[in-house]
């Protein structure tokens, strides 16, 4: 059963505004796909935030666990906040229009949210109109990329940080190194709980000026490596993407944003058409 998160209470923002906002607090996300709980000592590849207004970074060792203490963070936060996770928050465009655009994949992942990220999968491969050759792959019946892939992997956001070198992952790949899929898929359900709860704005889907939260996509790798002696990556990641994201003026992104999605970086959109 899908989870509920009980709303915040949350005064509205200022309306009638048409510049492009300017956060002074920022929060940042860096979410796993964990089946089970990480360990209670504090590691990478689990759950890690970061938020201005805090002190330091926390690690959380449940997605639940995660929902609520973001949840209590943006409700009890003294400002408008942009609020960074680092997932797809939308596939490639001619999926989205055969699932019906981000609002229906966003409420549609948070029901499927009980049965896993396979599971998930699965199901959104059956919706597309693929059998045994995906476009989700790296499922246990499916752990490899099917040769011929015949599904357009990439998001155009991704192919212009192709272009500038960079090395994103498809949200198609569910496992193996750097894959993004199985966070993205369980991401977007705790994205859609945390939206309704709190009334948040996602951008670029929405227009940000006078929302009180907004979330974005970021991308840590973005940010470069981290510190040669930093034990947790993820940990390093989250406080200072946070902190670099304070400031930041959401720009009006790309017409294919509006479809897809698209990378913020600090500063800016990662890439412009």
């Amino acid at each position: 059963m899908a989870r509920r998160l009980r709303p915040a209470s949350l005064q509205p923002g200022p309306s009638g505004e048409n510049s492009a906002p300017v956060f002074q607090l920022a929060l940042a996300a860096d979410w796993s796909a964990r089946a089970s709980p990480a360990p209670a000592r504090p590691a990478r590849d689990a759950i890690w935030w970061s938020a201005t207004w805090l002190d330091g970074p926390r690690y959380c060792r449940t997605q639940h666990e995660a929902e609520d203490q973001i949840l209590a963070a943006l409700s009890a936060a003294p400002g408008p906040v942009l609020a960074g996770f680092d997932f797809c928050f939308a596939l490639p465009a001619w999926a989205m229009h055969r699932l019906g655009g981000w609002r229906s994949v966003w409420q549609l992942l948070e029901q499927l949210s009980g049965e896993g990220p396979e599971s998930a999968a699965r199901e959104l491969n059956h919706l597309l109109g693929g059998c045994g050759d995906g476009p989700f792959w790296g499922l246990r019946e499916m752990p490899r990329k099917p040769r011929p892939y015949l599904w357009t992997e990439f998001r155009e956001c991704e192919l212009q940080l192709k272009r500038r070198g960079l090395h994103p992952k498809s949200v198609f790949q569910l496992r193996g190194a750097g894959a993004v899929g199985a966070q993205s898929i369980v991401g977007i359900a705790s994205l859609e709980r945390l939206r309704r709860a709190l009334g948040a704005r996602v951008w670029p889907f929405e227009n940000p000026a006078g929302a009180r939260v907004v979330f974005a996509e970021v991308w840590p790798a973005l940010l470069g490596r981290p510190p040669a002696d930093e034990e947790i990556p993820d940990r390093w990641q989250v406080e200072t993407l946070a902190r670099r994201l304070r400031g930041v003026r959401l720009h009006e992104a790309p017409e294919e944003a509006l479809v897809e999605g698209w990378v913020l970086e600090p500063g800016g959109p990662a890439v412009r058409g």
